[in-house]
């Protein structure tokens, strides 16, 4: 009877524990910003942008009369974020720096020796540009609206190893490859390890 109990005992505490490590906290911080969850804390971070965009495979694309695909690629300074997860469960707030939450979206880089790289289109001589982000790098995602302009973002499977973007708006990438002046894409940043 008493190893039952033990037992009992030992999976009563282990739930109560697992339970209270995977929630999150269901308040966001009250400034404005994004915030992401390390530990019980929200911690602040600062926007990244784009250092510019680079095209690849262009002699691939004219030497196979059209048949192979040329890329372009935003890029990123640094191969890592300064925000790690460090394997915790995700969580991230967005307090007054979105009108909504429909756009929010999670993109995972290509992480490259001092950069890290997000396929943003890919053109072909014969079908045109596909203008989007990769949809194997899209990472899903749930949005719970917590008060106007503050929104929980949550994942809906743990994230893998890696380097992400936050974005708040989905990025209208065909303007900015048609455009002549100088264009940047923007987002907060942050791995997981």
């Amino acid at each position: 009877m008493r190893p039952l109990k033990t037992f009992l005992f030992l999976a009563m505490f282990s739930f109560i524990a697992v339970t209270a490590y995977c929630q999150t906290p269901s308040t966001c911080p009250s400034s404005k910003g994004a915030y992401y969850l390390q530990g019980n804390e929200w911690t602040p971070m600062d926007r990244v942008d784009s250092i510019g965009f680079k095209t690849t495979n262009i002699a691939g694309a004219a030497f196979s009369y059209g048949a192979a695909k040329a890329h372009v690629k935003a890029i990123f300074r640094d191969s890592e974020s300064p925000y790690q997860l460090k394997g915790n469960p995700f969580a991230m707030c967005l307090v007054g720096i979105t009108d909504t939450g429909r756009d929010i979206s999670i993109a995972q880089f290509q992480q490259r020796k001092n950069r890290r790289e997000l396929p943003m289109a890919s053109y072909r001589l014969w079908t045109g540009y596909n203008v989007q982000i990769e949809p194997k790098s899209i990472i899903p995602v749930s949005v719970d609206k917590k008060a106007d302009e503050v929104y929980l973002v949550t994942t809906k499977d743990p994230l893998p190893d890696g380097e992400f973007v936050l974005f708040t708006i989905i990025p209208d990438i065909a303007a900015m490859i048609k455009a002549n002046t100088k264009t940047s894409l923007g987002g907060y940043d942050f791995g997981n390890r």
